[in-house]
């Protein structure tokens, strides 16, 4: 994917201090033409014992802001920034208090949002007469259930008809078993539907989901899957066309990403995502998308394909045809269950007391994987070869990857892809999924991606909650200011899930190669 990551010219550091977590910004640009920006301050991402909700401006559309005005609020968390159409402005936050600027936010009154009990609360969207729309989530239920490791969550959609001060739950977008939908971003379109776009936070590569509404948010479509697998979208209109969304990126190589486009492209379904940091490595060949990797992690291949949701009624079949040369003891695998470790030789299943299973070496075998009601079944080249039994009601069971297995060391490997496909019948969704990749005509299995989604700033060393919170705003000259915070995984003083910074980035629709 085209990357800005280190463009250094595209970034600016708003505000880093050392032993502050400094986190979760959002900004809009005032009609007066200023950026104002809000995010937290904090001392540690999970349980801070201290955090304050932080405002700037900037007169420069973002090269230098100004000082942080401190807002009398202790327990902020994701701030949320608009300009209403009267130019107050309002900051909503998720701990039922929104504040009010009616000086482009120079100074501001706090009230209390009455009746508002979901949490990360999203922008309010000014329906007109008084009325006020915004979303929340929080988790209900048993925790943890096994199939998302968590409580499942719930996303609701609030309406307030005073502007802000009382509000009312009118209807829920999501409450799904095994998909953990939330941190909704929500926008109106053009033709007056409401569009939310929704985190899954269940970590086995399920993308984010998009839900409709076309009677201001009394009632919602189903949540559709989206080709975006990410956390905490920010979404907007550029025109009357295309839609623009930031997020955290939680594909293979994770970081803070922007993809733009239609209604339609966001609501096409799932995408493979891949992670390939050397630029070098994979390959597409006369043969196929040849890898060739050291035990080292900067040069690892990977592709997240779509996952089960439902493993308790779901049936897949994973089908490669691949040739190994060399392997590491991780050097690459099919995920269907398991992991199969795949060796010039020899297929190893996940496992202590697992057996290896001989192939015939020095050519390209089909691996073909079928799993139902917890059993995964294994075929080279149209033999039957072994069968394992999975816990059908587990998160574990659900990610379907091929390429470089976790951890990602002692993973050297020379191996040539000619072809994967995947098939996934999930009943109890009335959903059925097929994918098929050939490398000789369909370029690399993530080409959609590459093509697709903007990189802003890669944080694939760092933990996954430090980096991607983020916001954007356009530009008077059409172009794009974000701002997120970012970790800095390889920087000498991070330190995971205490250490976190705002930046903001430039960028443009040419940088989606979009002219």
């Amino acid at each position: 994917m085209p990357s800005l990551s280190d463009q250094a010219d595209r970034h600016v550091i708003i505000d880093r201090r050392q032993g502050e977590y400094i986190c979760f910004p959002d900004v809009i640009r005032l009609r007066n033409g200023q950026l104002l920006i809000a995010y937290n301050e904090a001392d540690q991402h999970v349980t801070p014992s201290r955090r304050a909700l932080l405002v700037k401006h900037s007169l420069d559309n973002g090269r230098t802001w100004g000082k942080a005005t401190r807002i009398g609020d202790a327990v902020s968390h994701c701030p949320r920034l608009v300009q209403m159409d009267d130019d107050m402005v309002l900051l909503s936050d998720s701990n039922g208090l929104f504040h009010f600027s009616k000086d482009n936010g120079r100074t501001w009154e706090s009230q209390r949002a009455n009746a508002l009990a979901h949490d990360m609360i999203d922008k309010v969207i000014d329906l007109g007469d008084d009325l006020l729309l915004t979303t929340g989530h929080m988790h209900r239920g048993t925790y943890p259930q096994p199939a998302i490791r968590q409580a499942p969550a719930e996303q609701m959609a609030y309406r307030s008809e005073d502007r802000g001060a009382n509000w009312q739950p009118i209807s829920a977008l999501a409450r799904e078993r095994n998909l953990v939908l939330c941190e909704a971003s929500m926008v109106r379109l053009p033709d007056k539907r409401i569009l939310a776009l929704m985190r899954e936070n269940s970590f086995v590569y399920e993308p984010m989901y998009a839900c409709l509404s076309d009677d201001d948010g009394d009632t919602w479509t189903d949540p559709t899957p989206t080709p975006l697998i990410g956390h905490r979208p920010t979404l907007g209109l550029v025109d009357d066309s295309r839609l623009l969304v930031t997020y955290r990126n939680v594909a293979p190589d994770p970081g803070t990403c922007a993809w733009t486009g239609s209604l339609e492209e966001l609501m096409s379904d799932f995408a493979v995502q891949g992670r390939h940091e050397d630029q070098t490595n994979p390959k597409l060949s006369n043969e196929g998308l040849k890898v060739v990797n050291d035990e080292g992690s900067e040069s690892v291949v990977r592709y997240a394909l779509r996952p089960m949701t439902d493993p308790r009624s779901a049936r897949a079949t994973l089908e490669a045809r691949v040739r190994v040369d060399t392997a590491g003891p991780n050097g690459c695998g099919l995920r269907l269950g398991i992991w199969w470790y795949l060796f010039p030789d020899h297929i190893l299943p996940e496992g202590e007391d697992q057996a290896p299973m001989a192939i015939p070496p020095d050519q390209f075998n089909t691996i073909r994987l079928e799993y139902a009601d917890g059993t995964v079944s294994l075929f080279v080249n149209d033999t039957f070869q072994t069968q394992i039994t999975v816990n059908r009601d587990h998160a574990n069971t659900r990610p379907i990857l091929f390429g470089a297995p976790y951890p990602f060391e002692d993973n050297a490997v020379s191996c040539i892809w000619e072809s994967v496909s995947l098939t996934i019948r999930e009943p109890c969704r009335g959903r059925d999924y097929s994918w098929q990749w050939q490398a000789q005509s369909d370029g690399f299995p993530d080409q959609w991606a590459l093509d697709a989604i903007l990189e802003l700033k890669n944080d694939r060393h760092a933990a996954a909650p430090d980096f991607g919170y983020s916001g954007w705003a356009m530009l008077d000259d059409g172009t794009f200011y974000g701002v997120y915070h970012h970790g800095g995984g390889t920087d000498d003083e991070y330190e995971p899930l205490f250490s976190a910074h705002i930046q903001g980035t430039y960028f443009s629709l040419k940088d989606f190669g979009i002219e």
